[in-house]
């Protein structure tokens, strides 16, 4: 029952902070602002990193492939990327386990050139080390991603 009022009430706060946000109207909401984008950044964070179990169990569902066996571990992580716009979101990293229960967020860097884009997907143990960001973890890679325009 506790589990369960968890999920509802993360599912209830992300489906808040979404509807707030996405508003398509010209009238400046209450999170557009400098202040606003930080409290989305933050709080869809924070979600990811609350119910990342949960998220992570509904993309193997979702993703469930008849006959395929895997023996590795699958967890979802908080991502930030930055390119055409800014996003904030989770990302499912899969690997063996030593490996992915290193990751703790994925950096995503866009590479526009003209009407062509690249992704690179990067499963780091933190985003800030010193003054770059750490080297991507090896033996781990990206099988989804849910993410939201700031």
């Amino acid at each position: 029952m506790k589990q369960e009022l968890k999920v509802w009430t993360g599912a209830l706060a992300l489906s808040a902070v979404l509807g707030l946000g996405s508003s398509y109207t010209a009238q400046a909401g209450p999170f557009d602002g400098v202040l606003g984008k930080v409290v989305k950044v933050g709080g869809i964070g924070f979600l990811v990193k609350q119910f990342g179990p949960e998220i992570n169990k509904v993309i193997n569902t979702l993703l469930q492939q008849k006959g395929v066996r895997y023996e590795g571990k699958t967890k979802v992580v908080p991502t930030f990327a930055l390119g055409n716009g800014a996003y904030v979101g989770g990302a499912q990293v899969q690997g063996d386990p030593d490996p992915v229960d290193q990751v703790k967020y994925v950096a995503t860097v866009e590479i526009p050139v003209g009407s062509f884009r690249g992704k690179a997907y990067f499963p780091v143990e933190s985003l800030i080390k010193g003054n770059s960001i750490t080297k991507p973890v090896k033996g781990t890679g990206v099988t989804a991603i849910v993410d939201f325009k700031i």
